[in-house]
């Protein structure tokens, strides 16, 4: 017990040293030279020799914050490593090192400060440019995990811009502007990615989303059929393309709505949006041309008939059948609307494309040759209209055509005195429209010149029973009838003859619905031949009288039902056939 009552008195007892302060030179000098003055006549005294110390403690505090590195007490190597630094502020690798402590703290600013003085002593070190932008990154990505998207997006903007090359840190940008919303931001840097040629299947995908965020499902599809190209099984590219095609369904869905209803326009919109998403399904082309079609826009028409077709390959596909069949009417539609317009050649021109691919359809060498009509190549038209008769030869539009085409071309003959020609080509009127009374006028005057009497007299008859009242017959009846009146003319046997003529070819005309038995076909010829005798024994009763000189012929004005065939220059032919049919008519000539 006594013992350790001692103990504290012991501790108490040791004395404490204290620290010596080091004495005066003057005193140092006096205690070791004493009196002698000699010594103190020196003013020459060299200073004392701190250099060479200095590299020792750095390279002590080196060691020791290396140490410090190596057992992770990451504070006190960033106290030695800042020590040294205060020694000597030009060692760049120290603030490479303590820089690396500090990021094992976590203390990412103060590391980009001494990154930033390394980067600043050695510009050309590209390793702590590589650093100092990894530091960027890290601090940007703590940021962007506490959701400071806007203060992660400046750090990361600082990584991108110190290494452009990199395409991670660009990466990251674009994510901060995704979840800032700021879509147009991360459009513009992803599209510069792009161009730069760093584009990889994900960004195709990323670019293809923003697309369609902002409905351009056109750009959208091209970006993911890029992405599908990188890589064919990429699963968000998969997922992406069902998306797009189940959107072109429902734009779909919403045009065949909006063109029942008639709102053209607006369908078309629609079916636009569609194929936009979904550009490589034939039944969307096929849909939107009929649309411009039916909205006379006739080139986009064509270019969509053209694609659906060229994207069927089997030609006997009912889809192909059905766009070829639309291709043949916006043809068609396109050259009425130039006949309509007065550019009759192009008409032709196009019809010759429907007419290429399709030879059976009766349509179209009617309106080619309604285009070559009004081109004054007659010829031409007359082929036509017999391709038409030769797949349809009740066709009434078509008979119509070919009478009036026939009507022309004797205007023509009697122009050039050609009467026997003038005469077919009346006949072959009378033959596709044998209710038109004029035809009849036309060929009386040209049988009439031609000296037969008997078949004049029928005509004229023949236009009493049809048209009485047509103008400029009267001339021609008092010529042929003299002294005769019609209520005369239509009782004579020449009449009865020329009603059983007229009913015969009505019955067996272009309008005949149904075929004439042949019961009736005997009693037909029978009427007639007996009429016949009668006439003959009629025409001797003017054999006698002169005949007249013949008045100048008109064509009536009365509409025809030739919808596309425009007749205006009729009365300058009709002057110049009147002029010819007065000088074969005067004697002499």
């Amino acid at each position: 017990m006594t013992d350790k009552r001692k103990e504290p008195n012991n501790a108490r007892s040791k004395k404490i040293p204290r620290l010596q302060v080091p004495e005066a030179r003057e005193k140092t000098l006096q205690r070791i030279f004493g009196t002698s003055q000699v010594f103190y006549s020196i003013t020459d005294v060299k200073p004392r020799m701190t250099g060479s110390t200095v590299p020792v403690k750095v390279r002590e505090y080196y060691h020791q914050g290396h140490q410090c590195l190596q057992q992770e007490d990451w504070e006190m190597a960033v106290l030695f490593f800042s020590r040294a630094l205060h020694l000597n502020p030009k060692l760049v690798e120290f603030y490479i090192f303590r820089a690396e402590a500090f990021i094992q703290l976590c203390d990412f600013s103060s590391a980009l400060q001494n990154l930033r003085r390394a980067y600043s002593y050695q510009p050309e070190n590209s390793k702590y440019l590589e650093r100092l932008a990894f530091v960027l990154y890290l601090q940007g990505q703590c940021l962007y995990d506490l959701c400071d998207f806007q203060e992660a997006l400046y750090i990361f903007l600082q990584a991108s811009d110190l290494q452009p090359q990199n395409a991670s840190y660009s990466y990251r940008c674009v994510a901060c502007l995704l979840a800032l919303n700021r879509h147009q931001d991360c459009l513009s840097l992803v599209t510069r990615e792009v161009k730069q040629g760093r584009a990889s299947a994900d960004i195709y995908i990323l670019r293809a989303r923003i697309y369609n965020f902002f409905q351009k499902p056109k750009l959208c599809y091209q970006d993911l059929r890029s992405a599908l190209l990188l890589d064919p099984e990429h699963p968000q590219a998969e997922g992406l393309l069902q998306m797009m095609v189940d959107q072109a369904k429902h734009c779909l869905q919403d045009a065949s709505i909006l063109a029942v209803q008639g709102k053209l326009h607006r369908a078309l919109k629609r079916i636009s949006c569609a194929i936009e998403n979904n550009p490589l399904d034939p039944n969307l082309f096929l849909f939107r041309g009929t649309l411009h079609r039916r909205l006379q826009q006739f080139d986009p028409a064509v270019e969509d008939f053209l694609k659906a077709l060229d994207m069927v390959t089997d030609s006997r596909d009912t889809l192909a059948q059905k766009a070829q069949r639309q291709l043949l009417l916006t043809y068609n539609d396109f050259a009425v609307h130039c006949y309509i317009q007065g550019a009759y050649q192009e008409g032709v021109l196009l019809l010759n494309k429907a007419i290429r691919d399709e030879q059976n359809e009766k349509g179209l060498y009617i309106n080619r040759g309604d285009c070559f009509f009004q081109l004054g190549n007659l010829a031409f038209a007359e082929a036509d209209y017999k391709q038409a008769l030769a797949l349809s030869p009740q066709d009434e539009g078509a008979n119509l055509r070919m009478g009036v085409l026939q009507e022309k071309m004797g205007f023509c003959e009697q122009t050039r005195r050609q009467f026997q020609r003038a005469e077919d080509h009346f006949s072959t009127a009378i033959k596709h429209n044998p209710e038109k009374a004029q035809y009849y006028l036309h060929r009386a005057r040209s049988r009439k010149l031609l000296q037969n009497t008997l078949g004049a007299r029928q005509d004229i008859a023949t236009v009493l029973l049809l048209n009485p009242n047509l103008p400029k017959i009267t001339p021609v009846m008092t010529n042929l009838f003299p002294g005769m009146s019609v209520e005369e003319v239509l009782n004579s046997q020449v009449a009865q003859l020329a009603k059983l003529q007229l009913s015969q070819m009505i019955q067996s005309g272009p309008k005949a619905s149904h075929p004439q038995s042949i019961v009736a076909k005997r009693l037909m010829e029978r009427q007639k031949a007996r009429a016949l005798i009668e006439s003959r024994s009629w025409e001797q009763l003017f054999t006698g009288i002169p005949e007249e000189e013949g008045a100048t012929p008109q064509t009536p004005q009365g509409k025809t039902l030739r919808d596309k065939t425009d007749l205006r220059r009729e009365g300058a032919e009709e002057k110049k056939v009147s002029g010819a049919l007065a000088r074969a008519e005067t004697p002499g000539v």
